[in-house]
């Protein structure tokens, strides 16, 4: 590997960290395209899963009439993919969004097992 492949990469990561993290805490420009000199605008609170209204059956992928089976292999497989603690040691911003969407699957597992 050349000096120059080297130097391409570490550009190339230090680039991607900066758009990643600038994507990620929402800072920079404003909605006007202007910069934002007061400080970052305040964002609303994401609604919760209650709020929401999301049919249980398109949180968990499955079908409306899908069998209990079907339901516990979704909210497994979901939980697995986005349990908070599979993210402890990541940064705040994916684990407060593995809390959020972790309990949005838990209110439509609830809400399926109501139905059933």
């Amino acid at each position: 590997m050349t000096l120059t492949e080297i130097g391409a990469i570490i550009l190339g990561g230090g680039a991607g960290y900066f758009i990643i993290d600038k994507l990620v805490s929402g800072s920079g420009k404003g909605p006007s395209g202007g910069s934002n000199a007061g400080g970052p605008l305040p964002q609303s609170p994401a609604p919760s899963p209650e709020e929401r209204k999301v049919p249980w059956h398109e949180v968990l992928g499955v079908a409306p009439n899908a069998s209990r089976d079907e339901i516990n292999l979704a909210y497994k497989r979901l939980m697995s993919q986005y349990h908070p603690d599979r993210v402890a040691t990541a940064g705040p911003e994916l684990r407060e969004l593995a809390e959020r969407k972790s309990k949005e699957i838990n209110v439509a597992y609830d809400e399926s097992l109501r139905q059933r």
